[in-house]
């Protein structure tokens, strides 16, 4: 298990999260940097990993047992022979303050959830980087999660089953495959021993595509 403090969220970030992409005024900023204090002070983000050896037999994909449905993961993991599977979680307390600033003032519920969401992004980078540094010599795909192309994200509560996530992370799933504590992502990583082409990411395999206020706005998550 990794233990990854914040000691700082990318605020700038957060703002687009928000639909900011321009300067923001003083008080908005104001508050976005008292939000990303009080948040950053209560969170105790965690990381759990496994390498898995990938399978294929009989035209199917698995990793410790777990099928890998779909062509998206398939083309995603071509040339890797085996896996890295994590879950990432900036904990419950994330949640608990969101929902209690909510109470009172919509805005820093939106700067904390914001600052929540790029938060998550930093810590699951900075796992990567411990992961490289781990692991030298290695070749990396970037991550992929559920949902994502057409990988369901019915496979959370396997991914959770095989990291023992509960256990470890206090990290469950709905019945609707929802994350609980929210501010948590699980995603995979292929492994080669050899140099990997870079393959479609981003907007081209997001089942988000189509909806997206990013796009719509002209740029991206």
């Amino acid at each position: 298990m990794l233990t990854l403090p914040l000691n700082e969220i990318d605020k700038q970030e957060a703002l687009r999260y928000m639909g900011c992409p321009g300067a923001p005024d003083a008080s908005l900023l104001a508050v976005v940097s008292d939000c990303e204090e009080k948040l950053r002070r209560a969170v105790l983000p965690g990381v759990v990993y496994r390498v898995l050896p990938l399978c294929r037999e009989n035209g199917v994909l698995s990793a410790g047992g777990m099928v890998l449905a779909g062509e998206d993961i398939a083309r995603h993991l071509a040339e890797c022979d085996r896996i890295i599977l994590m879950a990432a979680t900036l904990s419950g307390q994330a949640d608990q303050l969101i929902h209690r600033v909510g109470i009172s003032d919509m805005t820093r519920s939106l700067a904390m959830d914001a600052l929540a969401s790029a938060g998550i992004e930093q810590v699951c980078n900075r796992a990567e980087e411990c992961f490289r540094e781990q692991l030298p010599e290695v070749y990396f795909t970037w991550r992929f999660s559920p949902g994502y192309g057409d990988l369901p994200l019915a496979l959370q509560p396997e991914i959770l089953q095989l990291l023992d996530a509960q256990k470890r992370l206090g990290l469950t799933v709905t019945p609707e495959h929802i994350l609980i504590p929210r501010k948590s992502v699980t995603a995979i990583i292929g492994l080669a021993d050899h140099p990997l082409k870079k393959g479609a990411r981003g907007c081209a395999t997001c089942r988000m595509r189509e909806n997206c206020m990013f796009r719509k706005g002209g740029t991206h998550c």
